[in-house]
């Protein structure tokens, strides 16, 4: 019977103990990977795009994963919320073993004659001592006003965890955006720097010649090799800040390196919605808000299961003995039925109520907070939009004169009416009023994935949106989905 009783326990704890890690991982990578194809790892050397790259963080970063983690916390949380509802059954075997007293009584204070050892009393008489064996197995049932709103409340919670995913999943693909042109601006500079310097050199080179003829001063020399080497350090950080944001863009892909050419295909479109429709939108749609709402339901439930605890409560233990000393003269099961009125609880309940109000009060203030940062949020960024947008259109008036400039000095030079430090300067500053230009068209994309980021939109499928709005069968038609 001991073996016997010895190998059910081994068997059930190891069943007991076996976790799924992957089907536990997938379940919160169902809600990230909802509808996206695996993205294709990267290799070295490969050309990166803000589609793909989105794509590899969407599918392995650890922030992701631990906010996935959470969700996967609430789903256990309200399994065992349910189990509030469920009997519960155990396997409680108990050998006890007294040695026997100098007055006849055992450690219960029953008066016990060998007689009685050996009889219904449950004990056995093996040497010098008492003894008694007994296997049973108990079943529990709570019946309680407080399971109800506990499950309620963890169901909410499921709801806001689900929504952090996704709003966490949006924070680290915004990263991963700015990032990605951050390098892609700084890859500009230092192509405009690296030009400028060869047009320092030029100058130097032109100065020193104009100096020995005695047609320049040493002040033009000393200032054009500071200029000079002002240009040298300026390309110096620019090359830095390169490898700094791949770098960092590579953390945020979780790839060793990123040394292939970024490769930018998004093109913004050209039918925008108003700032009331983004503000609209946002309000039904940003993931953090909508965890904050489920928080405040939550929290409502929790103060409903606080106050419950003033209500009766019922509990019913149930005993079965699969073996037992002298099986046949004792009792083969027995059942306790338990109420509870709570008439004193020394205010450890009101204390749980009080508690459960605030924490409601604290969800409810920070949804509106959150509310209204979110309605300011989109009104900066609207209007960041709008300005970049209308800055463009002068920086575009300054490429053309600078590329027109720069036409002019080449025909100059083949007359013979300048010198080719003349078009190495219009050079530079059509190069230098082309950074400005994608300066500037690189922060007006970072406006607008800002904008959907605060408005809930952005997710790894948002470049290839983009690209469907420029098209022109769709150019008629709005970016924000329907719903």
């Amino acid at each position: 019977m001991s073996c016997l009783i010895a190998s059910a326990a081994v068997l059930l704890a190891t069943l007991t103990a076996c976790v799924d890690q992957h089907k536990e991982v997938q379940t919160y990578r169902n809600v990230v990977d909802a509808g996206l194809p695996r993205a294709k790892s990267y290799q070295p050397g490969q050309p990166l795009s803000l589609a793909r790259a989105l794509a590899l963080a969407n599918e392995d970063n650890e922030q992701i994963g631990l906010q996935g983690e959470n969700y996967l916390q609430a789903l256990i949380a309200k399994n065992r919320a349910v189990a509030a509802f469920l009997p519960t059954v155990s396997f409680q075997p108990d050998f006890t073993v007294e040695q026997p007293a100098l007055n006849g009584t055992t450690s219960a204070g029953a008066t016990v004659t060998p007689q009685v050892a050996a009889s219904g009393g449950g004990f056995v008489i093996r040497g010098d001592t008492w003894q008694r064996f007994e296997a049973p197995v108990t079943g529990a049932m709570n019946f309680s006003l407080v399971s109800y709103p506990n499950l309620q409340s963890a169901e909410q919670t499921i709801v806001q965890q689900r929504q952090l995913l996704l709003d966490t999943r949006a924070t680290v693909l915004l990263n991963v955006a700015q990032t990605y042109y951050q390098v892609l601006l700084s890859e500009k500079q230092v192509s405009v720097l690296e030009n400028s310097l060869k047009l320092q050199q030029a100058r130097l080179v032109d100065v020193q010649g104009r100096f020995q003829n005695h047609l320049a001063l040493a002040l033009e020399v000393s200032q054009t090799r500071a200029l000079l080497a002002s240009t040298e350090a300026s390309l110096t950080r620019a090359r830095n800040d390169v490898r700094d944001g791949r770098h960092m863009l590579a953390f945020l892909v979780s790839v060793p390196e990123i040394d292939g050419p970024l490769i930018d295909e998004v093109v913004l479109p050209r039918n925008l919605p108003s700032m009331d429709e983004f503000r609209a939108y946002a309000a039904a749609h940003r993931q953090d808000l909508l965890g904050a709402e489920a928080a405040v339901r939550a929290a409502k439930y929790s103060v409903d299961a606080a106050i419950a605890q003033y209500y009766p409560s019922v509990s019913l233990n149930v005993a079965g003995f699969l073996y037992r000393e002298y099986f046949s003269e004792a009792s083969k099961w027995d059942a306790i039925l338990i109420g509870n009125l709570p008439i004193f609880s020394a205010g450890i309940i009101e204390a749980d109520v009080r508690d459960a109000w605030s924490k409601l009060r604290q969800a409810a203030l920070y949804q509106s907070e959150l509310r209204r940062q979110i309605d300011r949020d989109v009104q900066v960024a609207f209007d960041s939009l709008m300005t970049a947008q209308n800055e463009l259109a002068s920086l575009d008036q300054e490429v053309q004169a600078a590329s027109d400039a720069l036409e002019q000095s080449e025909q100059l030079l083949k007359n013979q009416l300048a010198i080719p430090l003349d078009v190495l300067t219009a050079q530079d500053t059509l190069l230098t009023a082309q950074l400005s230009y994608a300066s500037e068209n690189i922060s007006r994309t970072i406006f607008y994935l800002d904008l959907l980021r605060i408005t809930g939109q952005l997710d790894p499928t948002s470049p290839e949106r983009w690209g469907a709005a420029t098209r022109p069968a769709a150019l008629a038609h709005r970016l924000l989905p329907p719903g």
